[in-house]
């Protein structure tokens, strides 16, 4: 029986992981280090699959927050990484309402719009996040099957504001004072993070629902 792990960088995110993996769940806080000591408890209770999950960041300016993504490659530091075929499909990707094309991997939050369209162009990557990179290598380095699947939370066309850099603790939940002293410091980022707040609950409701439906897979 398969035994299968999942990374996410919010906690926000592991509740709707629960619905499709009761089990095994770590959170990074989005950063490569929590990342690192989230896969190695991962793997320290037995999993043999790890499945990359949550929001994502869009590159390409067709696609919609909410939009469901199963990437067919990871790019990293100028390699692809395949995710496996097998855990893919179990997952949806034959689902019409699923995105397949490459996911871009960074080390930091893309913020900008400008960023984000320069990195199309450099990659075509439809999308960008922090931790399916890490799982990539991680997984290739250790022999073990990987997939992502992600939802589009913020647009190519949308700017984070500077608080959206600060938003997470290192255990994945929000660093609620952090995030109230920069909006002290900064109160004209309310307006842009009310359009973030609704992109995100968009990308969260599409999300749960396609685990939701996905739920009836049995693995295994």
């Amino acid at each position: 029986m398969q035994r299968i792990g999942v990374l996410v960088g919010m906690q926000s995110e592991a509740r709707l992981a629960r619905n499709l993996y009761p089990t095994a769940i770590e959170a990074s806080g989005a950063t490569m280090r929590g990342a690192e000591i989230a896969l190695q408890r991962l793997l320290d209770t037995g999993v043999d699959k790890i499945v990359s999950f949550g929001f994502a960041a869009g590159l390409d300016p067709l696609i919609k927050p909410g939009t469901i993504l199963l990437p067919h490659t990871i790019y990293v530091n100028n390699k692809d990484y395949v995710p496996d075929l097998t855990l893919r499909s179990q997952l949806g990707a034959e689902k019409s309402q699923v995105k397949i094309g490459a996911l871009l991997h960074s080390d930091t939050i893309i913020t900008s719009c400008a960023e984000k369209e320069i990195l199309f162009q450099q990659t075509g990557c439809v999308a960008v996040d922090m931790e399916s990179g890490i799982v990539a290598q991680y997984c290739e380095e250790h022999q073990i099957p990987f997939a992502v699947l992600r939802v589009v939370c913020d647009s190519a066309n949308r700017d984070l504001p500077p608080v959206a850099s600060l938003a997470l603790s290192n255990d994945g939940h929000l660093n609620i004072s952090k995030i109230i002293g920069s909006l002290l410091g900064n109160p004209d980022q309310v307006f842009d993070l009310i359009k973030l707040g609704a992109d995100a609950a968009i990308a969260y409701w599409q999300l749960n629902s396609f685990v939701h439906k996905m739920s009836a897979f049995r693995f295994g």
